[in-house]
This record gives C-alpha cells, sequence and structure tokens, in this order.
C-alpha cells in the first residue's frame, strides 16, 4: 500500500492562512521588499503557474517566469533560494504538528508519499518535512516545485506522482483535510480525511 499524505492541515495542524502569514512576514524582512506588495506578487505569480498546463515545464521554472520582470529571473532564484536556506527554518516555531499521524509514519512499514501541494521547491519541502521532525528519507517520494507540474486540485498531481512510480491507484490512499485532496479521487484514490483516526491508524497498521 502507497500513503499519500497532504501537510498543513494533515501533518501539521496549522491552517495554510497561519503558515503563510508567518512566511510572507519573514520573506518581506528579508528581501526590504514591502509586506503587502512581495504577498501580493508571490500570490500572482503562484496563481499564475497554477493555470499554466504546459507540462514541457516543471513549477519552479513556471514561478520564476511568473514572477519576473524584465529579466531578473536570476535575481528572484537568488532571493528564494538564500532565503530558504537562512530564514525559512524560523518557520518552526509556530508549527503545531498532528504527532497521532507523525508517530504512525515513523514506525510503519508502508511506502509513504510527500503529497503536499508543490508550492515550495525541494530545499523548502525538505525543512518543512524536518518541522514536524520527520527526515525526507522516511518517504519514498517527495512532491515539490521541481518535480512537479501540476498543482492540486488538478487531478494530474496525483495521475504523476503514480505513473513516476508505476503505481496502481487502487493500491493507494490519500489522507488529507481538504477539498484539494479529495481529488486524488477522479483517479481512483481513496480519500481518507486526517479526523478519522480510526481508519488511518487501521491504514498503517493492519494495511486495512
Amino acid at each position: 500500500m502507497y500513503i499519500f499524505v497532504d501537510y498543513d492541515g494533515t501533518l501539521i495542524k496549522n491552517p495554510e492562512s497561519e503558515f503563510f502569514e508567518r512566511y510572507f512576514f519573514l520573506l518581506s524582512k528579508f528581501s526590504g521588499i514591502d509586506l503587502s506588495e512581495i504577498s501580493r506578487k508571490v500570490m500572482k505569480a503562484v496563481e499564475e503557474t497554477a493555470k499554466d498546463t504546459d507540462n514541457g515545464k516543471n513549477l519552479f521554472e513556471k514561478f520564476l517566469e511568473k514572477i519576473s520582470d524584465n529579466g531578473d529571473r536570476k535575481y528572484w532564484e537568488n532571493l528564494f533560494m538564500e532565503f530558504y536556506k537562512r530564514e525559512f527554518s524560523k518557520l518552526k516555531d509556530i508549527i503545531t504538528k498532528n504527532d497521532f499521524l507523525v508517530e504512525l509514519i515513523k514506525n510503519t512499514d508502508k511506502e509513504v508519499i510527500f503529497a503536499s501541494n508543490p508550492l515550495f521547491p525541494k530545499i523548502a519541502v525538505n525543512e518543512r518535512i524536518r518541522f514536524v521532525d520527520l527526515s525526507p528519507k522516511r518517504f519514498c517520494y517527495i512532491a515539490h516545485m521541481e518535480n512537479s507540474h501540476f498543482v492540486k486540485p488538478d487531478p494530474r498531481f496525483f495521475k504523476e506522482i503514480v505513473e513516476k512510480l508505476s503505481i496502481n491507484p487502487a493500491d493507494c490512499v490519500m489522507i488529507g483535510d481538504t477539498e484539494n485532496d479529495i481529488a486524488c479521487e477522479k483517479i481512483g484514490i481513496k480519500f481518507v480525511h486526517v479526523d478519522n483516526e480510526k481508519e488511518i491508524y487501521n491504514i498503517f497498521v493492519k494495511g486495512d
């Protein structure tokens, strides 16, 4: 069995809004760009990236194209990479991890897939995993901007993963908390809400 796991609202109890509020505060401070301006610019680029169906480019390439003006792509790439190296770890202070789910992942022999929406590059995604005291090595696959071409709720996000791993959707389950995650059902992956702890326990321990 392959277990897909979401992050915001699932592996961590924080809603996305709380996480991104702190994220943009730190990014604004680091970049020297006004908070409202940097948040507007990044979110606009993210929205345009999500709508871009060109699967010849990964999400990070698309994002850098969308956010760049007047050939300043390298500036933005360097800014984000330095931010993730130097400041991003401060976000751990606000994280409330889902201890129940984290402990199941630590102790299971099942294959676990990190299936949060790939809105961060690999360097940041690995750090987010460490925020909940897990190792990136614990996952058999981690979705991030560099290896993804679609974002949830586009079912092609899930389709891309199962095709890369050559696995059957019928052998998979997705644990999440929003409509974004329920989109997995469109390709035949079972969805289980994170609040259904009894069923989640059975999945990890009994393989039901």
